[in-house]
């Protein structure tokens, strides 16, 4: 009877341990799940003996950071078929007004990324906002509006650009500074809020000024014409000067002019007006052609030396013929300066008739009439 009994206790204690086994097997199974898990858009199912997001994602081997969006949470709980969904951030370079920056972001788009950082609006973005993040080739470049104050030709305009520099806001009001140009501040100079740029177009030009230069008037008096009577012998011509200069303008005012050459392309001719002087005389004794008259203490009388003129020259008191004789009484140079001729004129026909006859009159005393052969035989002087 005890063999018996301790069997019985035996077969019931594995009888326990069997179901143990039974229990444990069926909890085993109930913990297993599956869960649908979806990576930057990509699903896949996950088979997971945990109980809540971090256990399904331990189980698929992805680690996420502290930028990246998981939905729902890590510590939620996950059931037979619960949907885990994961956006891994990325990271993005940045150009914000010339500061370069990295940003991690989970936006999709370059518009959703704008979003996320809250950019002011009327900012300008170097990509298309629906363009993918994923497939963007360049790094992403932001300026954002900037209050400006543009002063130029003494006018202020009030301004707001989006431009990164000067130089790029100018461009956008339509102006190109050239290497002439005055801008304050420098044209690479990054924009900000209040900034007040200073522009002065400056222009350098070469000019030339054509001008006039007057003609003097020059009078020689002229025996051979009436007292009080005029005769225009040479006319007045203007003469012509180019001048150059070197201008600056800035904003289309002249600041500057500086002459650089001065050149008379034309030289004025000068008026030559001949003043009549002669005087009717009336005949003298003087006058009556004897061999022994037309002199005096003094000498000879003006009237003789008029008609010696006459005979000589045709009483043209300035003829130059090129023959070597000058005046009315038709000197050589040589005799003119000899008998100190030149301290009235260089030469005989410039002189005026009286000084003609003065020096006349002092070769007639030294050297007789034979100084004038032809006529004075045909006045009858010898």
């Amino acid at each position: 009877m005890q063999h018996n009994t301790k069997r019985r206790l035996v077969i019931g204690a594995q009888g326990v341990a069997l179901g143990a086994i039974a229990v444990g097997a069926v909890g085993f199974v109930s913990a297993d799940k599956t869960v649908q898990l979806t990576v930057d858009g990509q699903s896949r199912t996950v088979q997971t003996f945990g109980n809540d997001v971090a256990a399904v994602l331990r189980a698929a081997d992805i680690t996420v950071g502290e930028h990246d969006e998981v939905s729902p949470s890590l510590g939620s709980p996950v059931s037979e078929g619960s949907l885990v969904t994961v956006q891994l951030a990325r990271e993005v370079q940045l150009n914000v007004d010339g500061s370069q920056r990295t940003v991690a972001t989970t936006a999709k788009t370059v518009g959703e990324l704008a979003d996320e950082l809250g950019l002011e609006d009327g900012s300008k973005l170097s990509l298309a906002e629906d363009l993918s993040l994923a497939s963007a080739a360049a790094p992403l470049s932001v300026t954002t509006p900037k209050s400006l104050t543009l002063v130029s030709a003494g006018k202020s305009t009030e301004l707001t650009s989006t431009a990164l520099d000067v130089r790029a806001a100018l461009k956008q009001r339509g102006i190109t500074p050239d290497e002439d140009d005055e801008v304050s501040p420098a044209l690479n100079t990054v924009l900000r809020d209040g900034l007040e740029i200073e522009y002065t177009k400056v222009e350098h030009k070469n000019t030339k000024v054509t001008s006039d230069i007057d003609y003097a008037t020059t009078e020689v008096k002229d025996p051979t014409l009436a007292k009080g009577t005029t005769k225009t012998q040479t006319a007045g011509q203007a003469g012509e000067r180019v001048q150059s200069y070197a201008v600056v303008l800035e904003d289309g005012k002249e600041v500057s002019r500086k002459l650089t050459s001065d050149v008379v392309s034309k030289k004025a001719v000068d008026k030559v007006v001949r003043i009549g002087t002669k005087v009717e005389e009336t005949a003298t004794s003087d006058d009556a052609g004897s061999s022994s008259a037309g002199t005096s203490a003094s000498g000879p009388s003006s009237g003789v030396w008029q008609k010696l003129a006459q005979c000589e020259s045709g009483g043209n008191w300035g003829i130059n013929t090129g023959n070597g004789y000058y005046g009315g009484l038709q000197f050589t140079a040589s005799t003119w300066r000899a008998q100190g001729g030149t301290k009235y004129a260089a030469l005989p026909h410039q002189a005026t008739p009286a000084q003609q006859i003065e020096i006349a009159t002092k070769l007639q005393q030294r050297a007789g009439w034979g100084q004038w052969p032809a006529c004075t035989r045909k006045l009858g002087l010898r």
